[in-house]
């Protein structure tokens, strides 16, 4: 007997939300601030400077991936059959939501990265990513989600 269609799409959910919470550190580590507006400020009290910025983006390549982002999303300007939007050139656009302020940029990401429901992706009404989400990642340390924010601003 087949399991429904119904019964199908379920269980794949399940087995996407299980993936996805299996790569996410857990939400009680230590250095994290899990406010999405707290965390934004703590993360970046200040843009960083142009030498740190590449130190961390060096840093946040492999967290992108250990955090599993790279289940959902490719880094590339296709999205190559992934959940996810491609998060090439994603800087670009969140700076012309922000009127191309870096630093409030960069804190929309980690927002957004750390309650994506509170901080929608621009994405959020095209039809590709209707019933799609974003897990919340509450358990990023501080100092890893300003690697992962400096990575993604780099993607261009």
């Amino acid at each position: 007997m087949r399991p429904s269609a119904g019964l199908t799409f379920a269980m794949l959910g399940f087995a996407c939300m299980w993936l996805a919470a299996s790569c996410m550190p857990p939400a009680n580590t230590p250095g994290t601030t899990r406010n999405a507006n707290a965390a934004a400020l703590a993360v970046y009290p200040q843009a960083p400077a142009a030498e740190e910025a590449l130190e961390l983006s060096r840093q946040g390549k492999p967290l992108f991936q250990r955090f599993g982002c790279a289940a959902c999303h490719s880094v590339t300007q296709e999205r190559q059959g992934l959940m996810g939007p491609p998060l090439a050139g994603v800087s670009d656009r969140v700076l012309a939501r922000h009127e191309y302020n870096e630093l409030e940029a960069r804190r929309w990401l980690v927002k957004h990265i750390r309650d994506p429901q509170g901080f929608p992706s621009p994405f959020k009404d095209e039809a590709a990513y209707k019933n799609t989400h974003m897990p919340p990642n509450s358990g990023i340390r501080d100092e890893d989600l300003r690697a992962l924010v400096e990575y993604l601003w780099l993607l261009r």
